[in-house]
């Protein structure tokens, strides 16, 4: 039997249950999607996305660092007049017809494949900007760089992946690098991540995050510390 001694209680335990499932509607309505809240979630969704189409897969602090480390800067136009046979396509246009075969006197053979038609093939990339999962003249990243500089002037295919082309060829050593040979740096974390084309006078041609295609001391303080290995793949 319900008296009025023990229905207060009752009335309290309600009462109590009632505020405690209003308090757990506010708190899931406050977690929709639409909510606020969420706002900074899909933002990180679509960076990620755009992480996976554009240049922005690396952090500022990688570009921060590659910027401030590499003390050693490159000379390109000097390395242009010195190595150039005069076929290279400027970088600013894109050439739609392949560049005509340089001179046999301007070729300075190496093994199976022609050094200067190599070192042409790469200055015409020059200032090409960085993209990831890039390809053309419009963006490109480090890894179809490689590829393309060697199919095109080697007539070698490599695999699209950094961590692919490091498999090719055999392993050289930081002292016995030559030209063509590929280098390889962990720049991420990830070794390897990053990767280049060696062309003598310790410089090295890739696909810069911070400043597109370009060419590098393998002795500035970024690259050197980063250095993970090297690769010979023609010869």
């Amino acid at each position: 039997m319900i008296t009025p001694f023990n229905l207060r209680p009752l009335l309290l335990l309600r009462g109590g249950f009632s505020f405690f499932a209003f308090t757990a509607m506010l708190f899931f309505i406050g977690c929709g999607q639409s909510s606020p809240r969420f706002a900074g979630h899909e933002s990180t969704k679509k960076e990620t996305t755009k992480e996976k189409k554009g240049n922005i897969r690396f952090s500022s602090k990688v570009i921060e660092e590659e910027t401030r480390e590499d003390d050693k800067k490159v000379d390109i136009n000097n390395v242009e007049k010195r190595y150039s046979s005069g076929t290279s396509t400027p970088s600013t246009a894109i050439p739609k017809t392949e560049a005509r075969e340089p001179k046999k006197s301007d070729i300075t053979p190496s093994g199976k494949f022609e050094q200067q038609k190599m070192m042409d093939a790469i200055l015409a990339w020059m200032g090409t900007p960085y993209e990831y999962g890039g390809e053309t003249k419009s963006g490109i990243d480090c890894s179809a760089f490689s590829r393309e500089i060697f199919r095109s002037s080697a007539g070698t295919d490599l695999p699209r992946s950094t961590f692919g082309q490091a498999k090719q060829g055999s392993s050289v050593t930081l002292e016995n690098l030559k030209f063509g040979d590929l280098v390889f740096f962990n720049t991420t974390g990830e070794n390897p991540s990053h990767v280049g084309i060696y062309i003598g006078d310790d410089m090295f041609a890739h696909a810069s995050v911070s400043f597109g295609v370009t060419l590098s001391s393998m002795y500035s303080s970024y690259y050197k510390k980063r250095f993970t290995e090297a690769r010979r793949v023609i010869h």
